[in-house]
């Protein structure tokens, strides 16, 4: 019974850090992450009826092998959704990942992408003293997506 309001208790610390760093953060959090091969359409499209509201979509795909995915970062230069996906993509399939967001213009839509393998790296690292441009919410948010307690 204690574990389970102790768990509670973190969730709820977590999500209110979550948020307090999420409106601080809105800015531009990475505008293209261009390099990530995986990401094989990106579709923004407005909504209809509604300025400042779009439809934002990228799609993944495992070309070469299986993709573990930890974290989705969508972004604007309003807004930024973080979605703990962790989530393991087989060899040949794909997978989406989209809101709708907020924003001033369709063209400041970007994305982030963090695998498996790195978040948990992050995580060591941060054990080991070595923060290495990462900061103390984008850890915790790792350890709370992969169950590091």
């Amino acid at each position: 019974m204690k574990k389970i309001v102790a768990i509670g208790l973190f969730a709820a610390l977590f999500t209110s850090v979550f948020t307090a760093n999420q409106q601080i953060e809105a800015v531009s959090y990475e505008a293209n992450q261009s390099n990530f091969k995986y990401v094989k359409e990106r579709i923004v499209e407005p909504m209809p009826g509604k300025s400042t509201w779009w439809k934002y979509l990228i799609k993944v795909c495992a070309d070469d092998h299986s993709l573990a995915i930890a974290e989705v970062v969508l972004s604007s230069d309003t807004e930024i959704l973080y979605q703990g996906v962790h989530k393991v993509i087989p060899k040949g399939e794909c997978s989406h990942y989209g809101a709708v967001m907020k924003a001033k213009n369709g063209n400041t839509m970007g994305y982030k992408i963090t695998q498996t393998h790195e978040a948990a790296q992050k995580i060591l690292d941060s054990k080991q003293g070595k923060l290495n441009g990462s900061s103390w919410p984008e850890i915790m948010r790792y350890k709370f997506i992969l169950g590091f307690y």
